[in-house]
C-alpha cells in the first residue's frame, strides 16, 4: 500500500497500478501504422473496394495513425470485425468474410513480428521497480492479444515486477469495465484500491466506469494530452511525474 502522486495529484492507500501496454509502456504507434497499411493492402487485393473505407475506419493516413481510429483504440477482435463487415458489404457471406479477415490479420502479423520485440519505454523499468519497492502490485491490461503481451513482458524481462498481465482475446474490451474487474480479481483487489494508467480515452473511461481510485493519462502515446484531460484525474508527460510519497 502506498501514497502515489501523478503530476502532483495524490492518491492514498493504493495497492496496485494497472498499466496499458501499447502507447503507455511501449511505443508502438509506428508499428501499428505499418501493420494497418499491410492489412488494408492485402484485403483490398483480394476484395477490391474494401481498401479506402477500411483505411478510414482504421484511422490510417500515409504518414500518421489517427488517435480516434480503430487501430488506436480497438482490440484485435474489434478490428477483425470491422474488416469483415467491409468484406461482407462487397457480397461475401459473414462466415467467409470473418474467416478472410482473420486469416489476413494472421498473415500480416507473421510477416511483421516486431510487436514481440518492442522495448519498454526508457525509464519504464525504473518506475516499475520503484512501485514494487513501495509495496504496490502491478499488472498490464492491454487490448492486444495475450500472446503479444506475454512476448512483450518476456522480451523486456518484466516478470519480476508484474503480478499479472493479460490481453483481450475475446469478449468485452475497453472501455467496458469487465476486463479491469477481471484483472483486479486476479490481483485480489477491488478497483477502488488501484489506479489505471493509459494513453487512451478508453483506458480512462474503463477506469472510471470500474470505480478505480485514479485514472491516469500519459501524453506520449496515441493520444495527445488535450484528448485525455476530460477523463483523467491527472495527465503525465514524463515518468518523473510519477512519485512514491510513502
Amino acid at each position: 500500500m502506498a501514497t502515489l502522486a501523478f503530476n502532483g495529484v495524490k492518491f492514498s492507500q493504493i495497492q496496485a497500478v494497472i498499466w496499458d501496454k501499447d502507447g503507455t509502456l511501449a511505443d508502438t504507434v509506428e508499428y501499428w501504422r505499418l501493420v494497418g497499411h499491410q492489412r488494408v493492402r492485402r484485403l483490398d487485393a483480394q476484395i477490391p473496394g474494401v481498401g479506402v473505407p477500411l483505411q478510414a475506419a482504421f484511422g490510417l493516413t500515409d504518414s500518421t495513425l489517427e488517435p480516434g481510429g480503430l487501430l488506436a483504440v480497438g482490440s484485435r477482435y474489434e478490428n477483425e470485425i470491422a474488416a469483415a463487415a467491409y468484406i461482407a458489404e462487397q457480397g461475401k457471406d459473414w462466415r467467409t468474410a470473418l474467416a478472410l479477415a482473420q486469416e489476413v490479420f494472421r498473415q500480416v502479423e507473421q510477416e511483421c513480428p516486431g510487436i514481440k520485440t518492442i522495448p519498454i519505454r526508457t525509464g519504464g523499468k525504473e518506475i516499475l521497480s520503484q512501485l514494487q519497492q513501495a509495496g504496490c502490485k502491478q499488472a498490464i491490461l492491454s487490448a492486444d492479444l495475450s500472446v503479444n503481451v506475454t512476448a512483450f513482458v518476456q522480451h523486456n524481462q518484466l516478470e519480476d515486477w508484474l503480478d499479472y498481465y493479460t490481453g483481450i482475446d475475446v469478449g468485452p474490451t475497453k472501455p467496458d469495465p469487465e476486463p479491469l474487474y477481471q484483472t483486479c480479481t486476479a490481483l485480489g483487489l477491488a478497483p477502488a484500491q488501484v489506479v489505471m494508467v493509459g494513453d487512451s480515452p478508453v483506458d480512462l473511461e474503463m477506469a472510471r466506469r470500474a470505480g478505480c481510485a485514479g485514472a491516469i493519462g500519459v501524453s506520449w502515446g496515441f493520444h495527445p494530452a488535450q484528448g485525455l484531460t476530460s477523463l483523467a484525474d491527472a495527465v503525465i508527460t514524463d515518468w518523473s511525474q510519477i512519485q512514491v510519497l510513502g
